[in-house]
């Protein structure tokens, strides 16, 4: 392989945020202009869970988007009182992709989820029956329970629990943040993870330092030990077809992204999401499975088809901007203002 230029089939963003309203309009284009398809997560400040909801959502993303024949794919979000006539419906119909969990409380406008998993066994009964994913983020809350630990006690305390009630749903473990999560991932049918750049760059130093927050480097889950990161790298990078590329982009103006204004959680990388995942395998001596994780195993394990058409990227300095600017909206760049050796052609 050529460590100067790479040409790998289009890839694809099985984990994004796009928001609303003027923040939609602002961050869209970051992730169409590499992307053939997005799994646009559906935590809204109303959330998603009707046909009518998600129709009108991915017509919005397609009048913004540059890329005329862009896709966004966008899970029910599930609740414990969801219409499940209308959900099996909009499962067999292709209008939802398959369905988020979201624990109650756990990160951003998560307060609809879910309080107790018993509560909708019966969603994922019918995920089952029409094969489509069950999308987790996969973090228990509760008294009791740190930070650091929530995504092994929901793997223990819930995850175990679904696999074995329905041994056949097909399951994404999204952002996995740990290598006890990973490691699960690994030894267990029917479930595959996202990886995040920030999960592959970061550790909990990054973030927390000296009694004091990195609102930028602050994500959910957060960011571990370097173990975690050195793990969660070689799945990443070892061309294993249960781990795709699932940025977890999370935009949020600047004003709110200050810790003494109770930071809220999300790292936007959007505008330079392939170049780093091309930094990370290059460092790891591995872009020659580049292309499986970010452009193949995503839709083998959705059952799509493979992209037809190809991005290039060359090995060429560039400054990544500090900020997303549109009207009223102010994004932080995740590596914003720093020098990354990859860019696409």
């Amino acid at each position: 392989m050529n460590k100067l230029n790479i040409k790998i089939t289009k890839p694809d963003d099985w984990h994004v945020h796009l928001r609303d309203d003027s923040m939609l309009e602002a961050v869209t284009n970051c992730s169409t202009r590499i992307n053939q398809r997005c799994i646009v997560m559906p935590n809204l400040d109303i959330p998603i869970t009707t046909q009518k909801q998600c129709l009108e959502y991915k017509e919005k993303i397609k009048s913004i988007a540059n890329q005329k024949n862009f896709i966004p794919l966008v899970p029910c979000y599930l609740t414990e009182n969801l219409n499940l006539i209308e959900f099996k419906d909009a499962l067999e119909n292709e209008i939802f992709v398959g369905a988020k969990l979201y624990p109650s409380n756990a990160t951003t406008n998560s307060s609809f989820g879910v309080k107790k998993i018993e509560n909708i066994f019966s969603s994922l009964e019918v995920l089952e029956e029409v094969n489509k994913p069950l999308l987790i983020h996969g973090e228990k809350v509760s008294e009791g329970v740190d930070i650091f630990d929530r995504e092994k006690k929901f793997i223990d305390d819930e995850l175990v629990l679904i696999r074995k009630k329905f041994p056949n749903l097909k399951i994404v473990l999204e952002h996995v943040s740990s290598k006890y999560g990973a490691d699960f991932v690994n030894h267990n049918d029917n479930i595959a993870a996202t990886i995040t750049p920030q999960h592959l760059m970061l550790t909990k130093e990054d973030v927390f330092y000296n009694e004091s927050l990195n609102p930028h480097h602050f994500c959910m889950p957060v960011v571990k030990e370097e173990k975690d990161l050195i793990s969660l790298r070689s799945y990443a990078s070892s061309g294993n077809k249960k781990f795709f590329i699932g940025t977890d982009s999370a935009p949020h103006h600047v004003d709110n992204k200050i810790p003494k204004l109770s930071c809220k959680p999300g790292i936007f990388s959007a505008p330079c999401s392939i170049e780093l995942y091309t930094s990370i395998f290059d460092e790891e001596d591995a872009l020659e499975n580049l292309e499986d994780f970010c452009s193949i195993n995503g839709p083998k394990f959705y059952d799509y088809p493979i992209n037809n058409n190809t991005i290039e990227l060359i090995k060429e300095e560039w400054i990544v901007p500090e900020f997303t600017i549109y009207k009223d909206v102010k994004i932080k760049n995740f590596f914003g203002g720093k020098k990354l050796n990859w860019k696409v052609k």
